[in-house]
């Protein structure tokens, strides 16, 4: 009885994941529209331009109904370059990675759009902050997201096809967090994508929603509706990711994700490389902001895949000297010491998920190790170790 329970359940669970995507994601759109500039700024090798053009999507506030966005050009240029239209993470107010890796990118002949997505930035709603409304619980504006972010880089992408100084068919996507999980549904529709960068992204949209750390209010406010994980599922389905990807569209597709990623969960990034069927994909040994500690290496990982892919040749290996520490941020209790914030940095673990590891723990007491076994919600027991003696303790941490 209970096997013909979770088959059912299973079943369910495929079949809501399966449901007909959504015909507005294929809609064609007129690739004629006004466009223009805000502002031109010239700067050493390159020239950046602050872009605006109407959204194709007409949402019910008119100041998402713009589309925004910087646009950087190498100076110098012989014959037609490629280029990359970016999406950014969620709830930024500038776009400052972003723009650190659009820079690493057209110092060396990539040009950049970086887009500014759905109620972000300039883009906001009077008397809301950058991005708040997607973390509302509205399964409507969530869907219309989804739908308004694939039309504006189509357009974004029409925009660019017309310019002469850029090759048309070199147009790649690169998304990071949010801009990942989006670019990962225009990926599946739009052929004209030539590569892809799908940074600390997944698929399963409700999956993400329900399990980030930071769908806290979004969880409270679905289940006031009575929404459960399959119910939301089950209505996000015609914009889910997982619809429209295939092992195809790995072969043109990097991924970049997070072992210990609680904003986006790496379980479901682990599904979205599932979904590309072989992707190249290279797995940070941090949570979902470590990235940052390797930032320039990091870049430099992607600008190459992107040169490779672009000029036809075979993409490289990994960078080999691209070694992330994992950092755990937290509080440590044994019997000795008591409670205490500590810093960890993890020496050793048993295997990739760190089921068993060792740290070395800075706390305002002093230094020691932690061994321990991975529990749930950032929890660890294990021992703490120091010069005089080694107790039983309890480690509650996030990885960054």
């Amino acid at each position: 009885m209970r096997r013909a329970v979770w088959a059912l359940g299973v079943m369910m669970l495929l079949g809501s994941l399966s449901a007909q995507p959504d015909e507005r994601l294929f809609a064609p759109l007129d690739p004629v529209f006004a466009s223009a500039y805000l502002s031109v700024r010239p700067y050493e090798g390159y020239t950046e331009y602050r872009l605006v053009f109407p959204s194709a999507y007409e949402s019910r506030y008119p100041a998402n109904n713009r589309v925004v966005g910087w646009w950087l050009v190498p100076d110098g240029l012989q014959g037609r370059v490629p280029a990359v239209v970016m999406l950014h993470s969620l709830g930024i107010r500038r776009p400052e990675l972003e723009m650190g890796l659009a820079r690493e990118l057209v110092k060396h002949g990539i040009s950049v759009l970086i887009l500014t997505l759905p109620y972000h930035m300039e883009r906001t709603p009077p008397n809301t902050g950058s991005g708040d409304l997607l973390l509302q619980g509205d399964v409507e504006i969530l869907r219309e997201v989804v739908v308004q972010a694939v039309w504006d880089t189509k357009r974004a992408i029409d925009w660019l096809q017309r310019r002469p100084e850029i090759d048309p068919e070199r147009i790649g996507l690169v998304g990071i967090s949010l801009g990942a999980i989006l670019g990962s549904v225009v990926l599946g529709v739009e052929p004209r994508i030539h590569t892809a960068v799908l940074i600390l992204g997944g698929v399963d949209l409700a999956h993400v929603l329900w399990h980030s750390v930071l769908g806290i209010r979004a969880r409270l406010n679905l289940r006031a509706q009575g929404y459960t994980l399959a119910s939301l599922r089950e209505a996000l389905a015609p914009v889910e990711p997982m619809n429209l990807l295939s092992p195809e569209l790995g072969a043109k597709t990097f991924v970049i994700g997070a072992r210990f990623d609680i904003v986006v969960p790496t379980e479901d990034t682990e599904k979205l490389v599932r979904a590309l069927g072989n992707p190249k994909v290279f797995w940070l040994n941090t949570g979902h902001f470590g990235g940052g500690l390797v930032q320039r290496p990091l870049f430099r990982m992607i600008r190459r895949y992107l040169e490779a892919r672009f000029s036809g040749q075979q993409v490289s290996p990994n960078e080999p000297n691209l070694l992330v520490p994992t950092l755990r941020i937290g509080a440590i209790y044994s019997p000795e010491r008591d409670f205490r914030l500590a810093l960890g940095v993890d020496f050793w673990r048993s295997d990739k998920q760190g089921t068993l590891f060792v740290s070395g723990v800075l706390t305002p007491k002093g230094s020691s190790l932690f061994a321990g076994v991975r529990l749930r919600l950032g929890f660890s027991a294990g021992a703490e170790i120091t010069p005089r003696r080694t107790t039983g303790a309890v480690f509650w941490h996030f990885v960054l």
